[in-house]
């Protein structure tokens, strides 16, 4: 297995509402690890969670990483980050509650492996698309594949609530990670986010703003941090942008 080193930018904000910020971000460039995690809304010691969570799946990966020869590694990772928490409240009973959401990307081979639980999200922008890689695990997402509505937005607009989730690390003793993996070609722009931006920055402008200043990935993320504060900063906000290290600025036409 040969790691491909990514450049990052990467973003976390509280927001405008929340005192407190419950998302942790962990990059390791040269070995093409990306982590995103963040505290459920509601949750006892969420930043704590957070932070725990991306950390354990960090020290997995170092430690992982160079005797793995095409074997997932992210679930495993995942799977440890979630014992660790549970064993956390088990030492301190005042953390008892506390949850987090988590997405984890590896670049490796020309590829990205993904593993996620929750509704933070992975995206990936190619010759000017966005495309959402993960599948949200709320509520929400659940009544819409259950046919109940045709879109997120329509249930959102019958009342459904967003920040209802399904799955979570620190809830369980044993947790379900979906896994995935793209194509990562050169110029392929990846987007790792917390709720805080989905929820505040729609799909299509996420898109326009990429289209726009994806040759520059510090701009870039600034820019969609910025939409999230003016569109209300209701939660946390907290983003990635990750490209291979060898592809070339700018976006293919």
């Amino acid at each position: 297995m040969k790691p491909m080193p990514i450049r990052v930018a990467s973003f976390s904000h509280c927001g405008r509402v929340r005192e407190i910020n419950e998302d942790a971000v962990s990059t390791l460039p040269e070995q093409g690890v990306v982590i995103l995690a963040d505290g459920m809304g509601g949750y006892n010691a969420g930043e704590v969670a957070s932070r725990l969570a991306a950390d354990t799946i960090g020290d997995h990966l170092r430690r992982a990483l160079p005797h793995v020869n095409g074997a997932s590694v992210l679930a495993p990772a995942v799977a440890a980050a979630n014992r660790a928490l549970l064993r956390a409240v088990e030492q301190a009973p005042d953390l008892q509650g506390m949850a987090t959401t988590v997405v984890a990307g590896l670049f490796r081979d020309g590829r990205l492996d993904y593993a996620h639980v929750g509704d933070s999200r992975i995206y990936r922008f190619r010759d000017g698309r966005l495309q959402q890689l993960t599948r949200d695990h709320s509520m929400i997402q659940e009544l819409v594949d259950q046919g109940l509505f045709d879109s997120v937005e329509e249930a959102r607009a019958a009342g459904v609530k967003n920040n209802v989730l399904m799955r979570g690390l620190g809830i369980e003793p044993e947790v379900e990670v979906d896994e995935g993996t793209v194509p990562a070609q050169a110029d392929d722009l990846f987007l790792f986010c917390s709720d805080g931006l989905s929820n505040m920055v729609g799909d299509d402008e996420m898109q326009e703003t990429l289209a726009r200043l994806a040759g520059d990935l510090e701009q870039a993320g600034a820019e969609l941090q910025r939409r999230a504060l003016e569109h209300g900063g209701l939660d946390n906000v907290s983003l990635v942008l990750a490209r291979p290290a060898t592809a070339q600025r700018g976006t293919r036409r």
